[in-house]
């Protein structure tokens, strides 16, 4: 997943300005990059109406890149999965939070929240989940449990 998440930073909202020598140069068509913003603008809309700590919001501009190759990464993963008899998917998804599972201070979360790249590291989790129906599947979520986010809701960048 980790491998999966760095390739994905190159066709993250940094990296698509990027081309194939890391010259700063548009390769895209007009068309494939307004497409490709609306739904990287979708995702920071969504950071964005997180409120992690009362009185604090996340500014998804700020996490987007990370959390965008945080999907692709997983999205990678279960595409390998989905190939794959008999997969533990139940096992994945706890592996995939324990890498992202910390304990900090407050004081630290704080700082991460206004000054990290990356999302915090439960939002690494659970919203990245969230997006994926073999989660939903995995663990029987349905409408009103709590780490439930209806299908038009999901984000979806690749």
């Amino acid at each position: 997943m980790v491998i999966g998440h760095e390739i994905s930073h190159a066709f993250d909202t940094n990296g698509a300005q990027f081309n194939k020598d890391g010259n700063l140069s548009n390769w895209w068509t007009e068309e494939d990059m307004k497409a490709f913003q609306e739904r990287a603008d979708r995702l920071i809309a969504y950071y964005d109406s997180i409120i992690p700590f009362q009185g604090q919001q996340v500014r998804g501009v700020n996490v987007q890149t990370e959390a965008i190759a945080d999907m692709g990464g997983l999205k990678c993963m279960l595409s390998i999965a989905e190939q794959k008899p008999d997969f533990n998917y139940d096992q994945f998804f706890r592996q995939f939070a324990a890498i992202w599972r910390r304990l900090s201070s407050y004081e630290f979360e704080m700082l991460c929240l206004t000054q990290d790249t990356h999302p915090l590291h439960y939002l690494r989790t659970n919203v990245t989940l969230q997006q994926f129906e073999k989660f939903y599947e995995t663990y029987d979520i349905r409408p009103g449990d709590g780490m439930y986010l209806a299908p038009e809701d999901r984000i979806e960048v690749w």
